[in-house]
């Protein structure tokens, strides 16, 4: 046996996926249309029903591409294209996906592949779901944020209420799991301004599922998932307020100049066998990348006689990468 194969982390990402529910015009596709454009938009709800979309996304300086589903035509095919669009990354390059909504493609997927009354129509309601999974899954793990918006579903039982988004099948347990942020939208008067204020939930409560992996958007947030997706990645970020570093206000020592002989594009190039630069920042990207625990760098600062990383000089420097496995 060779051993485990450990994964290296991967770096902060600059997108995220979302799925907004909640009742009707409770903010849903308003709040779709601030996420970062230009946007691509697969809609299932009419010609008609992107008008105020599209003026909030000019507002914001950017613009809607839709495609429409047709019941009658191969929704299959158009979600591969989709996928094909973004992965190709073709023109228009787009920076966000929205499905509107989820339960519609669902049924225009079911008008195409369900045959009434198959005997193997339980096989085909499988083919349906795996065609949303499977077109889900591949834009969650693509450089693109995605935005699914669905209806809300309330069941009443046992004198207790449950609020989820409306999909369809066994979808509707899935669909949540499978992104970063579940929201439930809602809008409520504010009393000093008289303004209607359109808010997402992103903590369970009342029945609502709802929820948010990076656990710094709050329990409610105004809808713009503009403002969302910088907070999410601000969560996400290592917190080096803790770590001895040398103050802000000491400016970084400027790269002496190359020999005249030397090419300045090649000049200083990076030891491949010591991929991180022999100074205080190289320092530090060394201790993130190894994620390394405190205490270690603590202790090759005290072995190299400094307080603080600022101060290394470029040979300490070397002597603690190495220590920290870099």
């Amino acid at each position: 046996m060779t051993g485990l194969l450990f994964a290296q982390a991967p770096p902060v990402p600059d997108t995220f996926n979302v799925l907004l529910y909640g009742p009707p015009k409770s903010g849903k596709s308003t709040a779709a249309a601030t996420a970062p454009g230009p946007i691509l938009w697969v809609s299932a709800e009419g010609p008609g029903a992107l008008a105020y979309a599209r003026k909030i996304a000019a507002q914001r300086g950017t613009e809607i591409n839709e495609v429409r589903v047709d019941p009658r035509g191969n929704t299959q095919d158009l979600l591969a294209e989709v996928v094909a669009h973004v992965r190709e990354r073709r023109e228009p390059v787009v920076m966000t996906v929205v499905v509107d909504t989820v339960a519609k493609v669902r049924e225009a997927l079911i008008a195409q592949l369900v045959v009434p009354n198959a005997r193997n129509s339980l096989q085909q309601y499988r083919e349906v779901a795996k065609t949303i999974r499977e077109f889900v899954r591949d834009l969650r793990d693509l450089p693109v944020n995605l935005v699914l918006i669905a209806h809300q579903d309330v069941q009443d039982a046992d004198g207790e209420r449950m609020v989820q988004p409306l999909v369809g099948g066994a979808l509707t347990a899935e669909l949540p799991g499978e992104v970063d942020v579940v929201a439930y939208t809602h809008s409520y008067k504010d009393e000093e301004s008289g303004e209607r204020k359109y808010v997402g939930q992103l903590v369970e409560a009342r029945g609502r599922i709802a929820g948010d992996r990076s656990g710094g958007l709050g329990a409610f947030r105004e809808l713009d998932l503009g403002d969302w997706l910088g907070a999410y990645r601000t969560a996400l970020l290592p917190d080096y307020s803790d770590v001895p570093f040398a103050p802000e206000s000491e400016p970084e020592p400027e790269s002496p100049a190359p020999p005249p002989d030397e090419d300045p594009f090649t000049a200083g190039t990076v030891d491949p066998a010591r991929p991180f630069p022999r100074t205080p920042l190289g320092v530090m990207a060394a201790y993130q990348a190894h994620g390394k625990p405190k205490d270690l760098l603590l202790r090759l600062l005290k072995e190299a006689g400094r307080d603080r990383v600022g101060e290394l000089t470029e040979g300490e420097c070397d002597f603690v990468i190495a220590g920290l496995g870099g």
